[in-house]
C-alpha cells in the first residue's frame, strides 16, 4: 500500500497521509476500512465528513467528543480540528484534485486536516484552520504539508474563477489561465503565522500522474483518494 506522507508528521508520532489510487476508489466506506484494517486501525475510530466545499471546521477537543461525533450524523464541513487529538482516534477527508492540507504541532498533540478545493481556498479555509489550531496552542510551532492535488500545470480556469485569486497565484500562458493552489495556500498559512520553512508542498499532481492518482479534472469520474490522520 502506497501512502504519501511527510517525515515530520511521522516523527511526531502520527500515522497517516494520502493513499494512492492502487488501494482502490475510496468513495466507498468498505474500501476505506480495508486501508485502516491493514494498518491495524479500528475503522470505527476514524471520523468522517460530508464535504461541501466550504470553510466550515469541526472541532474535536476530546475522546468523549470524538465518540459523540462518531455516533452522530456525518457533519457538513470540510476540515477537522483535533485539539488535542485523542489517542486511538483519527479523522479523514476525501479528495481527487482538491488539496489535502495537514497541519500539526511538533509533539503531534494538536492537528488539523482540511479538504481545500478552490472554493474553500478562496473562502480562507487554510488560514482559518491554521489560526484555529494556534488559538488552541498559541505557542506551538506548526508544520504544514500539502498532499497530492492538481498543480498549476493542469489547473486551467476561466476568468470568473481566476478573478477570485491574488495575481501572484495565477499563471498566464499562451492565452490560458492556471491557478497555483500551492501559492494561495502558502500565502494564507504565512499570514496565519507559520514559517515558510515549515510549509512543505511537494509536487505531486493528481491530474498529471495517472498511474498513482485519481483526478476528476482528467477522468470526469467519481473516484476519490483517502487522506487521514490517526494517533496510535
Amino acid at each position: 500500500m502506497k501512502i504519501y506522507s511527510d517525515k515530520r508528521f511521522l516523527s511526531a508520532g502520527l500515522v497517516g497521509g494520502t493513499v494512492s489510487r492502487h488501494s482502490g476508489n475510496m468513495r466507498e466506506l468498505p474500501t476505506q476500512d480495508n486501508v485502516y484494517k491493514e494498518l491495524g486501525i479500528d475503522p470505527a475510530h476514524i471520523l468522517h465528513l460530508h464535504q461541501i466545499h466550504s470553510d466550515k471546521i469541526v472541532s474535536i477537543p476530546s475522546a468523549v467528543q470524538a465518540q459523540a461525533q462518531a455516533a452522530a450524523p456525518v457533519a457538513d464541513a470540510d476540515a477537522w480540528l483535533l485539539a488535542p487529538l485523542p489517542a486511538g482516534w483519527g479523522a479523514a477527508i476525501l479528495t481527487a484534485d482538491c488539496v489535502p492540507l495537514f497541519l500539526w504541532d511538533e509533539s503531534g498533540t494538536y492537528v488539523a486536516l482540511a479538504h481545500c478545493g478552490w472554493r474553500g481556498v478562496v473562502n480562507g479555509l487554510p488560514g482559518k484552520a491554521a489560526r484555529a489550531l494556534l488559538q488552541e496552542s498559541p505557542h506551538a510551532r506548526l508544520n504544514a504539508w500539502l498532499g497530492p492535488h492538481i498543480q498549476a500545470c493542469c489547473f486551467e480556469v476561466q476568468e470568473d474563477v481566476a478573478s477570485q485569486f491574488r495575481a501572484a497565484c495565477l499563471v498566464r500562458k499562451n492565452g490560458k489561465i492556471f491557478v497555483d493552489l500551492n501559492a494561495a495556500i502558502k500565502h494564507q498559512l504565512l499570514q496565519a503565522g507559520l514559517a515558510a520553512k515549515d510549509i512543505h508542498a511537494p509536487y505531486y499532481c493528481t491530474c498529471g500522474d495517472r498511474e498513482n492518482f485519481f483526478s476528476w479534472r482528467r477522468d470526469h469520474q467519481k473516484n476519490l483518494l483517502l487522506s487521514f490522520i490517526y494517533k496510535p
